[in-house]
């Protein structure tokens, strides 16, 4: 496949050097009880130690890096579920720009909250990812701002991939890594760092059953569009692979997993209960994965990268007492 402007190794080498000022590589750390649990060893990647609790600000950092002053000064837009218009809000008051952040009529309010009180300007256009992608190009362009996609972007591919350089280094014997798929951005910057290091680390996807545009995608062989339906992974939402991010994947990842909202919820209950690790539901959906569809794949030292931990309190609650109500019945 030819090579469309993905960012190679020494592009998410100057990104990462970019980075360091901002905020330091965030842990990685061996966990006993979901090793025992997975029979594997089983290492988390904890994203949620992220200044934002969220791998986002990787990206949308070195993206407002990389602007020219020109393109920053006039300010900048974006289209987001939350966690991406969280971290360009937050890029954008680091270096005194403006910032308007188009969600979902139905964004997490505790993200929404994150967003405005970075000082950014939040607008509600839509009822999906995509409609809101749609609107948010249209308003850029009669505002005249800088437009700055949450995924297909080779600057954003090249931030994300500074986290698989970090695991690359804290656990060289890793032999398996499970990351979050929501538009590609993440795995495939996490694919193409591990890659082009160690040839013999493989890289499993995950999305959500029920928005498996990536998974799709990969069996048709092109760019396919899946018309979403509800999830509780709000980080998870892109009914469209990026032109980018479809072709990154094809290339490096070796598997694409889908998981439930049930097998969510109990990994986002388990990472807590025996991790002590609060993840939200795309953070929590590597283990939902590893615990699901990738028990029986090949590994002996795996990688979950937790993404995020910004978790409404509302669904936190409502995964606890489901899974109370649960152990009640089987007791």
């Amino acid at each position: 496949m030819k090579d469309s402007g993905l960012p190679k190794l020494r592009d998410v080498e100057e990104a990462e050097s970019r980075l360091r000022r901002y905020f330091p590589p965030t842990p990685l750390e061996h966990s006993k009880a979901l090793s025992l649990l997975c029979g594997r060893d089983v290492h988390l990647k904890l994203e949620v130690f992220n200044p934002i609790r969220v791998f986002k600000l990787r990206g949308a950092l070195n993206k407002l890096l990389c602007l020219g002053d020109s393109s920053l000064r006039r300010g900048v837009l974006t289209a987001s579920s939350g966690n991406h218009g969280l971290a360009v809000a937050y890029a954008a008051r680091l270096f005194g720009t403006r910032a308007v952040i188009c969600v979902p009529d139905s964004a997490n309010p505790q993200k929404v909250s994150a967003i405005e009180e970075q000082g950014a300007e939040v607008l509600k256009v839509g009822s999906n990812y995509d409609q809101v992608y749609e609107n948010s190009v249209k308003i850029a362009r009669r505002r005249g701002l800088t437009f700055v996609h949450a995924f297909d972007d080779r600057d954003v591919i090249a931030g994300q991939g500074t986290c698989g350089l970090e695991i690359a280094r804290q656990l060289p014997e890793a032999d398996s890594v499970v990351v979050p798929i929501g538009g590609g951005g993440l795995i495939s910057g996490v694919a193409i760092a591990l890659k082009s290091l160690s040839k013999g680390v493989r890289v499993y996807g995950v999305e959500t059953e029920a928005i498996p545009s990536m998974y799709v995608s990969l069996a048709r062989r092109e760019r396919t569009g899946v018309r979403p339906r509800k999830t509780i992974a709000d980080g998870m939402q892109a009914s469209i692979p990026g032109k980018l991010t479809f072709e990154a994947v094809s290339m490096y990842v070796d598997r694409v997993a889908l998981v439930g909202d049930t097998q969510i919820e109990d990994a986002v209950y388990e990472l807590l209960s025996t991790a002590r690790v609060l993840a939200e539901p795309a953070g929590a959906s590597p283990l939902a994965a590893l615990r699901g569809p990738l028990r029986k794949e090949p590994g002996e030292s795996t990688v979950l990268l937790v993404s995020g931990g910004n978790i409404s309190l509302q669904l936190l609650s409502l995964i606890l007492s489901r899974r109370e109500r649960r152990s009640r019945r089987g007791s």
